[in-house]
């Protein structure tokens, strides 16, 4: 009919989601040990709302935390421990769940 769609609006701003730790490491079979802070796998309308400052700040955190745990550990980067992670995320000042 003549109007234009543009796909990746979604309509209203997101709330507060989490993001989980899965999206910035690959599969161990793929590539181990390498942790992927700004490019990481998401659809379309995920990856629009994850690629923000604010975001590639709290992902940067959450990969140099991890890559420093797993150092500690002598472990590879997708063994990780979460808790572990996300302790060391909130020592630090992190806010892992929306207030």
């Amino acid at each position: 009919n003549g109007a234009v769609y543009i796909d990746r609006k979604i309509g209203h701003p997101p709330s507060p989601y989490p993001i989980s730790y899965r999206i910035l490491t690959p599969l161990a079979s793929q590539a181990s040990n390498l942790l992927v802070p700004v490019d990481f796998s998401a659809s379309d309308i995920a990856y629009s709302s994850l690629r923000i400052e604010t975001t590639y700040m709290i992902t940067g955190q959450a990969t140099g935390a991890a890559a420093s745990l797993a150092i500690d550990a002598q472990e590879p980067v997708q063994n990780v421990d979460y808790g572990a992670l996300s302790a060391q995320l909130r020592q630090d000042g992190a806010v892992l769940t929306p207030p």
